[in-house]
């Protein structure tokens, strides 16, 4: 059984109406993607800093004639 909390107020699925459940499962749809995203983003990142560190290595070894 699906819980909605919303402000101090505990909802279950079961009160809702079929609008309201196609709602639920659209948010938790939003919510999935979101997650998704977030995920990804903290690839990148992590990768965005592997490149940066990559290229500070690159730029002092150049400079000290490595």
């Amino acid at each position: 059984m699906d819980k909605i909390n919303i402000g101090d107020k505990t909802y279950t699925a079961a009160d809702l109406d079929d609008t309201g459940k196609a709602h639920l499962s659209s948010l938790k749809f939003v919510e999935g993607k979101l997650n998704e995203i977030n995920n990804m983003i903290a690839a990148f990142n992590m990768a965005k800093n592997g490149y940066i560190s990559e290229l500070k290595r690159e730029i002092i070894a150049s400079k000290a004639g490595l």
